[in-house]
């Protein structure tokens, strides 16, 4: 089923307020992340030193944390502004980035659900399918599972019933459910895949709209503009050649797109 989405009105909404989005991700996405941020309107800021992480945290409108490259410095932060954002009422994503691939990660994003359940878990079919304790392929970070898309739906569900969180289940469909509603998005292209970062990207935007709308919307907003700025960059692929000019074109579509462009979604 699908839900309307007011993307342009959301971002004349981000680009108005210019919300203060505190990002706790990796090193390789850091920049890209800010970038996008940005992009939108809002005001980034990717403080990750444990003393200062609750502090910071506590002044912004959302906050984004992401497990990928993952240090002891940054699992303190993480949870020190997890705590202060639970404690102030401050909506948070929580990327599950490689759980399906690593004990410390898995473990680290179970006590996370628990103690500072998050208004948005974030992951790929092979890492939600490992919090939920199912069997998954998952390679390296990314997903080894099978494209069947009521599987892909089920898990995202079951996901969301079993954390009582917004799901957003990441891939070449995006699904969207908080175990009782459940929207698909087919926004975006392949070459999304050949860049890193795009995932972690996808997670920045989802926490610049949860801090201007309910955690549902948000994170349909946040991978359905993703998307769209993924089809626009595409188009112009064929002409440069250049996976580096696609990757800026993400950020540019974040920026850019009409409108127009954008009202795909509102019916």
């Amino acid at each position: 089923m699908s839900y309307p989405i007011p993307l342009a009105a959301l971002r004349r909404q981000i680009q108005t307020e210019q919300p203060l989005i505190h990002c706790i991700t990796n090193h390789i996405s850091i920049r890209d992340c800010a970038n996008g941020l940005l992009a939108l309107g809002a005001r980034p800021i990717m403080a990750e030193h444990p003393a200062e992480a609750a502090e910071i945290v506590a002044t912004a409108q959302a906050l984004m944390v992401n497990l990928g490259n993952i240090s002891d410095s940054r699992m303190a932060a993480i949870t020190n502004a997890a705590r202060a954002a639970r404690d102030s009422g401050i909506p948070c994503v929580l990327d599950a980035v490689g759980v399906g691939c690593s004990t410390l990660r898995l473990e680290f994003a179970k006590t996370f659900l628990v103690q500072t359940p998050p208004a948005v878990l974030k992951g790929n079919a092979s890492e939600l399918r490992a919090l939920c304790g199912l069997p998954h392929h998952a390679k390296g970070i990314d997903s080894g599972e099978p494209d069947d898309r009521n599987e892909t739906i089920a898990v995202a569900r079951e996901t969301a019933r079993r954390f009582g969180t917004v799901t957003l289940l990441s891939g070449p469909t995006d699904v969207v459910t908080d175990g009782l509603r459940t929207c698909t998005l087919t926004a975006g292209h392949p070459l999304m895949a050949q860049v890193t970062g795009t995932g972690c990207l996808q997670g920045a935007v989802v926490a610049a709209f949860l801090a201007v709308t309910d955690p549902f919307t948000a994170a349909q907003a946040g991978a359905a503009l993703l998307g769209l700025a993924g089809e626009a960059s595409a188009a112009t692929f064929q002409t440069h050649r250049s996976l580096s000019h696609f990757a800026a074109g993400l950020i540019d579509g974040l920026y850019a797109l009409d409108d127009t462009a954008l009202a795909v979604f509102e019916a």
